[in-house]
């Protein structure tokens, strides 16, 4: 028997109605919830996914950083995705230093928009590729402390990780199976194998053995 999501609680931040509405039937499905608020209400259910789209206005743009700071203030555990227009790369990466865990161009159609929302609720982090290699030609290659290089890149390769990929690591080394962790972090097995390859990608690490030795050597990890 495959076994069913729980349904997603979603929450849709637009200054525009229309827009807000337009987007709500788009991604209204049974296995999504559209939660009935329209702001950052602290009273309001909690959501799973705030959902942040900006049109072209510049007064939008420049609110956008300071929203997600609030809502990661508010909801604390809840993921942050922002659509932006076409060939605004200059909001994606405000958005990305402010704390939103997925960014996706208005482009993006609904079908992707869905599995994206579903990856950010299961602790994965959504950018477009071209993007992530803006990012990453903007930051260059890593430069671990000299004085202790070998440690200093475990802790560093450790904060590559999302916050749900942190979870699945540390019962990795308490030897829990895929079957232990989906049932304590309440995500499907098949989830949990998406996180483990997604931590053995980046150790380079072929086994969960390797991913706990090289990955939780030097500290735990914690921000």
């Amino acid at each position: 028997m495959v076994e069913k999501d729980a349904p997603l609680n979603l929450l849709i931040i637009d200054g525009s109605p229309l827009r807000r509405a337009c987007i709500a039937v788009a991604l209204d499905k049974s296995d999504n919830h559209i939660l009935p608020q329209t702001g950052l209400d602290p009273s309001g259910q909690a959501p799973d996914v705030i959902l942040f789209q900006t049109g072209d206005s510049e007064t939008e743009s420049a609110a956008l950083p300071s929203q997600i700071g609030e809502a990661r203030r508010i909801w604390p555990h809840a993921a942050i995705m922002v659509i932006a227009d076409h060939g605004n790369d200059a909001l994606l990466l405000a958005a990305f230093t402010a704390g939103a865990q997925g960014v996706l161009r208005s482009s993006t159609g609904i079908a992707t928009m869905q599995r994206a929302l579903r990856l950010l609720k299961d602790g994965l982090a959504i950018y477009p590729a071209s993007f992530a290699l803006a990012l990453q030609a903007r930051s260059g290659p890593a430069r671990p402390d000299a004085s202790d290089e070998r440690v200093a890149l475990a802790v560093d390769r450790f904060k590559l990780l999302t916050k749900r990929q942190r979870d699945v690591l540390r019962l990795l080394a308490q030897g829990a199976s895929n079957k232990d962790i989906a049932q304590r972090l309440n995500i499907s097995e098949s989830t949990v194998k998406v996180h483990v390859r997604a931590i053995m990608a980046v150790n380079g690490a072929s086994n969960r053995t390797q991913i706990v030795a090289h990955l939780l050597k030097g500290g735990d990890g914690e921000d």
